[in-house]
């Protein structure tokens, strides 16, 4: 069967295409979710998997691309040798959604959350995880990630940005092991996703990882390893201004969930000191201009700082 007839409706507004059935289930679920983005240079990355037997791959594409996007992801699905199920949303639903029905199709005892826009390092990336697994059988492990040496222009502010507090090493991610988790390169168990799906509530862009981490956290052991990919997909100043305005009520709702551990947050401590301050308003107005930095002559770490203010004088907005 092609992957032009496997397509099917379901009772929710989607589409399914599956390619390569198998009934032995994968030691592996690869879960991509993807809102505009193109898997297809990673879904090409994956092609040199060597135990392509043991790994499937699962995408859900969140209501955001083109026809010819899922198009292109078809076609590179039927030239991968595992199984590939691709979910297609009719409207976005958001990252928790996408992920809990990520995690609803797969069939790996454990799954590897890797977002669209990461780039494995090394052929031997996924082999690195599935020893893991066969080794140590972990409950949650996260790999890490950094981000290339040399970057578009347009992208140099949120590259230094992570390079100073993102792209960290095992053992500095572990001294806060869930604060330090993203699901972009995350591995987890099933039965840790049973018992701890993704908190639909968190609507739009952020904060959903870190509110499973800490829930997470109470049944099950977090490690933090190296095994890295490359985060591809940097933002522009714009970009990040519009998300950070858009986490503002998700960063609330998790303060409001676990009130202990994130006053712990140095961007709590950042947004509660900035709430006593009037004219949060005009503040953001002013800390956005020197971000951008219209005139091209504020130095790097300056528009850094300004858009991490701003960030946090968002989220002042929207504590408890």
């Amino acid at each position: 069967m092609t992957a032009a007839h496997a397509i099917a409706k379901r009772p929710v507004p989607e589409q399914t295409v599956k390619t390569r059935a198998s009934e032995t289930a994968p030691a592996l679920s690869i879960l991509t979710p993807f809102f505009r983005d193109d898997p297809v240079p990673l879904m090409r990355k994956l092609a040199r998997v060597h135990a392509c037997h043991n790994v499937e791959l699962i995408l859900v594409s969140d209501g955001g691309s083109a026809a010819a996007t899922i198009a292109r992801v078809v076609t590179a699905a039927e030239a991968l040798p595992f199984a590939v199920t691709l979910i297609v949303f009719e409207k976005n639903q958001g990252r928790a959604i996408a992920r809990n029905r990520l995690i609803e199709e797969a069939r790996g005892r454990h799954v590897l959350f890797l977002d669209a826009d990461m780039a494995p390092i090394g052929e031997d990336f996924v082999d690195c995880w599935l020893d893991m697994i066969a080794a140590e059988n972990p409950a949650v492990a996260f790999g890490g990630f950094s981000v290339d040496a040399i970057v578009h222009p347009d992208a140099r502010v949120h590259h230094g940005m992570s390079t100073a507090s993102e792209c960290l090493s095992a053992a500095e991610r572990a001294r806060d092991p869930a604060q330090f988790l993203a699901t972009s390169n995350l591995l987890v168990r099933r039965d840790v996703l049973a018992s701890t799906p993704f908190d639909d509530g968190f609507v739009g862009w952020g904060w959903e990882d870190v509110d499973w981490a800490l829930r997470a956290a109470h049944r099950a052991h977090i490690m933090h390893v190296d095994i890295p990919a490359i985060h591809k997909g940097l933002d522009t100043v714009e970009t990040l201004l519009r998300k950070y305005t858009e986490a503002g009520p998700n960063y609330g709702r998790l303060a409001q969930k676990h009130p202990s551990q994130v006053r712990q947050f140095r961007s709590y401590r950042a947004a509660r000191a900035l709430s006593f301050l009037p004219g949060l308003t005009n503040l953001r107005a002013i800390l956005s201009w020197f971000a951008r930095d219209p005139f091209g002559v504020t130095p790097l770490r300056a528009r850094c700082a300004a858009l991490r203010l701003y960030r946090s004088a968002i989220y002042a907005e929207h504590l408890p």
